[in-house]
């Protein structure tokens, strides 16, 4: 194997001297084809600009109470962020919105008043629309049924 590669590193090298000896004088010849092998270089074609959606307003988010709510609307007193906190805040839940209330789907009327809740959506102007309203309430777990009582029947002794 040592041999073999012995014997073919003269021939590489020697190529490779040999091609950039000859590149130069090759280069500096006058060639009769040189208009005819040069072509155009192909003129890239732009791709087609992609429509932009429309801009549907600034996302919001809300965390809050829950204190009211319509069959399209949400009120809430607000508890974050920076300048609503401390306000009720009305906003109108889209007709496509995602409504879950503990971690199960359900409806705008369907929420309970006091319920904490994150309402997520748009903001055009000085209107909000929810596109996703999720709402979390403690479960109030019906009082068990008390256990029947048996009253003791009294025995009548024969013996007096």
């Amino acid at each position: 194997m040592r041999r073999l590669a012995l014997a073919v590193l003269p021939l590489v090298a020697g190529s490779l001297v040999a091609g950039s000896i000859a590149t130069p004088a090759l280069a500096s010849a006058p060639s009769t084809h040189a208009a005819a092998a040069k072509k155009p270089a192909p003129v890239a074609k732009k791709p087609a600009p992609v429509a932009k959606k429309p801009v549907r307003g600034t996302p919001f988010t809300l965390t809050g109470t829950l204190t009211g709510t319509t069959a399209t609307t949400v009120t809430l007193t607000v508890k974050g962020g920076k300048t609503a906190r401390g306000t009720s805040i009305t906003v109108a839940v889209a007709s496509t919105a995602r409504i879950v209330l503990n971690d199960a789907a359900s409806a705008v009327t369907a929420l309970p008043a006091g319920a904490h809740v994150v309402v997520s959506g748009t903001q055009s102007g000085t209107t909000r629309t929810a596109t996703r309203v999720n709402a979390s309430a403690k479960v109030v777990a019906p009082a068990p049924a008390p256990a029947p009582t048996t009253d003791p029947v009294p025995t009548t002794d024969p013996v007096v």
